[in-house]
């Protein structure tokens, strides 16, 4: 892969998220500046900057129809902003810990949210009602553990104790753990076109597990635990 343009922001410190918007026009970025920032991919310019939160910003994403932006940060805040504005239009404060990732289902009507008090947290977007909330994993620490969606029925997520957690979505049980990494999980990511999850760890690999309705020792969904793997070289 070849690099083939870098965004340099003044004042800006570390950044700790990027993500595209629905139409992967625009590149969402924020981090510790307590700032989120809009890059245009075709002008490349920053078209909007979005200012509120007290302490650094963890992650940022849009909702799927590109309206909205949604933040989780350091304050233990997750807030929505209008994305022509910039403007806050709403926050939730609920978690008891710092807010270390927010997602959208694919309907965009479902948010999920991790936070250092040890919970993932299901809001439904249309009343910002609590719905769920899902326990068992390790998240207390300095690092950014995250959480998402498997489809419409299962949520993924990392651990401090080096497990890939996943959930159904509906009962909040614990349907499957995956072993296998020797560190922290950060993050594990669903690919519905190859049936395969990704999980990244702080032991310099990523790890695939794949999909396997074949096996019949648990109900529901069951994922491989003999894992495929990448090991990252370390500079």
């Amino acid at each position: 892969p070849q690099c083939t343009s870098t965004v340099v922001t003044e004042n800006s410190g570390d950044v700790y998220s990027v993500s595209l918007n629905p139409l992967e026009s625009h590149i969402i970025m924020a981090g510790y500046d307590r700032t989120i920032r809009l890059y245009d991919r075709v002008t490349g310019r920053i078209v909007q900057t979005f200012h509120g939160h007290e302490l650094s910003v963890a992650h940022a994403v849009s909702n799927p129809l590109g309206n909205l932006i949604i933040s989780g940060s350091k304050d233990q805040t997750v807030k929505f902003w209008d994305i022509m504005s910039g403007t806050c239009v709403k926050s939730l404060r609920s978690h008891l810990g710092e807010v270390t990732s927010v997602a959208t289902s694919d309907s965009g009507m479902l948010l999920l949210s991790s936070s250092k008090d040890n919970s993932n947290r299901l809001w439904d977007l249309r009343s910002l009602k609590q719905l769920h909330r899902y326990k068992g994993h390790q998240n207390t620490s300095k690092n950014f553990i995250r959480s998402s969606f498997i489809g419409d029925s299962l949520v993924v997520g990392g651990s401090e104790d080096g497990i890939v957690y996943i959930w159904d979505r509906e009962s909040t049980k614990i349907v499957q753990r995956l072993s296998g990494h020797q560190g922290i999980v950060y993050d594990a990511k669903w690919n519905p076109k190859r049936g395969i999850l990704c999980s990244a760890s702080d032991d310099w690999t990523l790890k695939t597990w794949w999909f396997d309705p074949s096996n019949s020792d648990m109900p529901g969904p069951h994922f491989s635990t003999q894992p495929g793997g990448l090991r990252l070289p370390y500079d």
